[in-house]
């Protein structure tokens, strides 16, 4: 194997797939990263064997072959370079690297011990906006579970119906939902598809794709999924992030979405994400604050008390409709579903201490949260 190639584009794509590696001490051939050069392309492969990331970078290829090098030398490394171009030559073993001042060896493992990448059909699949699709993943994955006793509420539930994809997390405390329309499917028939993808794997969706731009082809299998951008020069992938999908029926959540409310309040994001984190210094070991909306005299008031450090009051100016309606939160599941929501102004849906409560923007119906309040003692 002999290639060369632009410093700026391996350390790029060294960026993207060393994320999901180094933390593996049982088998160490996952630390590392698998070179594989041919005609002119550089492919980059690492994997957790839950994840698997393949970049390509274009490249002088002058012999084919691959070897697998620890990933963190190598991107170590190449980013303390000067040289705009480095030339890389496999002998037995060994990558030799070498610029306009510096020669190097880095000793590498075979191949052939590199675990397989599973292969997906690209019969089905549907192409989506990546910006969108990532600021999607990004408002919904951190309300997923990190407990294994519901394992498929540790993931993130992608559901496509018709031309439309939801993205939706809970922990069963609260659930958040992000609708995206996407451009068009393999199929064009209306399009059925569910599936749980890993919390970590829909965080490497963000990192891969997040910069790039453009849009990407989700492909579906009965238990992998596949996140695929190409080249915008010429028609070939160029990353592709692969996953196993977690087994199990994701809740039909749907059923506690509230359809009517007790109160409805339109309140500014910023003045109510104000509060919230005034309050939330009181709010004691338990979290708590208490919310009333009040039609009346047009407000809502947010407070909270601490035994040892005080307690506090503030009232936020509010488009109130509905009933007199008084509600304990957790301040910081509340601030949470606050901070994810875009727009100046939030619509807020409320039941009092007997069901849940709704955020969502006050100009789109596009995310959807849902807080489980507190009940009283």
């Amino acid at each position: 194997m002999q290639f060369t190639i632009l410093k700026e584009n391996l350390s790029r794509g060294l960026n993207y797939v060393e994320k999901i590696t180094g933390k593996n001490l049982v088998l160490p051939i996952l630390n590392n990263v698998l070179l594989s050069a041919e005609k002119n392309i550089l492919k980059l492969i690492t994997t957790d064997l839950e994840v698997a990331i393949i970049h390509r970078c274009m490249a002088k290829i002058e012999t084919e072959g691959e070897i697998t090098i620890p990933v963190r030398v190598l991107s170590t490394f190449i980013n303390l370079l000067d040289d705009q171009k480095i030339d890389f030559e496999l002998k037995t073993k060994t990558l030799f690297v070498s610029g306009k001042n510096n020669k190097t060896q880095i000793k590498g493992l075979d191949s052939k011990d590199f675990p397989i990448i599973p292969k997906i059909e690209e019969n089905e699949w549907i192409e989506i906006n990546s910006a969108a699709l990532c600021e999607g993943v990004s408002q919904v994955i951190d309300f997923s579970s990190i407990t294994q006793a519901r394992p498929e509420l540790t993931g993130v539930y992608f559901l496509i119906s018709g031309n439309q994809i939801k993205i939706v997390a809970t922990d069963s405390f609260r659930l958040a939902e992000k609708t995206i329309n996407f451009t068009q499917a393999s199929d064009k028939k209306p399009f059925e598809k569910s599936f749980i993808i890993p919390r970590n794997a829909t965080r490497e969706i963000v990192n891969l794709f997040g910069g790039l731009g453009g849009n990407i082809k989700i492909y579906f299998s009965s238990n992998q999924v596949m996140f695929e951008s190409r080249f915008s020069e010429i028609d070939s992938p160029q990353s592709q992030l692969i996953s196993r999908l977690i087994e199990g029926e994701f809740p039909n959540y749907q059923e506690i979405v509230p359809k009517e409310f007790k109160t409805q309040v339109n309140i500014s994001q910023e003045q109510l994400q104000k509060s919230i984190k005034a309050a939330g210094i009181f709010g004691g070991r338990g979290n708590e604050l208490i919310l009333v909306a009040d039609s009346k005299k047009g407000q809502v008031d947010i407070s909270a008390q601490d035994s040892e450090i005080g307690e506090t009051s503030v009232s936020v100016v509010s488009k109130v409709v509905g009933d007199k309606t008084s509600v304990c939160f957790n301040h910081k599941f509340l601030l949470d579903g606050v901070m994810k929501t875009r727009g100046k102004e939030i619509f807020m849906g409320l039941n009092g201490e007997g069901g849940p409560g709704v955020i969502k923007s006050g100009n789109t119906d596009d995310f959807l949260y849902i807080l489980m309040p507190i009940k009283s003692t």
